[in-house]
């Protein structure tokens, strides 16, 4: 059985974890202890840490989790310096669409790796493309026990690390709004089904922003007003499936517009202000 676990970590972040038999791969591990705590309760051995970018919250459990189980650890080379050790450095070609994609075999699997560069200039995405074989998503939320959610089980799994979140994008702090479109479209093009594994509980106030640009907007209000459900059913509102992004995110939605890199880049500066 193959199994996508979602693990809360400090205020708003999740690590997430595939799990194959006894064998398991985390990405993105900001904190050590929420994992290690994970794998002694499951009798799991930890095989490799897959890295979306160098942001702390996302690279500060790497060594200590190394230390304690001998794992690997894999991310982009080109941004190898700061970053944690790599034994995997996988290279990954910028501004190259489909053509720059790698395909590389960590613990077993064959994973799809692109660049998203925009939030950070070294960010990729993980897609795990096999997701129709995951059979158990379970979500965990900061304040209440996991809860397993069949409707997402079954999909093409993409982690995104920040790069696109639920009615939202990450902030831009080293990209130009011509990288946020490259990456935005990028993400865009994934398969609709896939379920996007981002690793901050944003969905709230992204709606907030949703609903106050584009208030005629009737997917959006639909989905503003069904969030408190969803979080009473599930915890955690992440991971999403791309097709809900692809309708409803503005940023996405932003991509059909006459000049689309300025538009989710004015979109991207409105929210860096915005107080819902």
């Amino acid at each position: 059985m193959t199994a996508l676990i979602q693990i809360p970590i400090f205020t708003d972040n999740y690590v997430y974890v595939v799990v194959d038999g006894q064998a398991a791969t985390v990405i993105d591990p900001g904190d050590a202890e929420p994992v290690l705590a994970f794998l002694k309760e499951h009798g799991l051995r930890l095989e490799a840490i897959l890295l979306t970018h160098h942001h702390p919250d996302h690279i500060g459990g790497v060594e200590t989790l190394r230390a304690a189980t001998g794992c690997l650890v894999a991310a982009p080379a080109r941004d190898a310096e700061r970053l944690p050790r790599l034994d995997v450095a996988v290279e990954v070609a910028v501004d190259a669409g489909v053509a720059g994609e790698n395909h590389v075999e960590i613990a077993g699997r064959t994973w799809r790796v692109f660049d998203v560069a925009a939030h950070t200039m070294g960010h990729v995405a993980w897609a795990f493309d096999d997701g129709e074989a995951i059979t158990t998503v379970t979500l965990q939320s900061h304040d209440r026990d996991a809860v397993d959610v069949a409707d997402l089980a079954g999909r093409p799994l993409l982690f995104v690390g920040d790069s696109l979140f639920a009615a939202g994008c990450g902030r831009l702090f080293e990209g130009t709004a011509t990288d946020l479109h490259r990456a935005l479209s990028r993400l865009a093009s994934q398969p609709p089904r896939s379920l996007v594994c981002c690793a901050h509980e944003y969905t709230a106030s992204n709606l907030a922003f949703a609903a106050a640009i584009l208030p005629e907007h009737e997917g959006i209000r639909r989905r503003r007003d069904a969030l408190p459900a969803l979080r009473a059913a599930q915890g955690s509102s992440v991971p999403m499936p791309l097709s809900e992004e692809l309708a409803t995110n503005p940023f996405l939605l932003g991509l059909a517009s006459p000049n689309p890199p300025q538009r989710v880049f004015e979109l991207r500066r409105q929210k860096d202000s915005f107080n819902p």
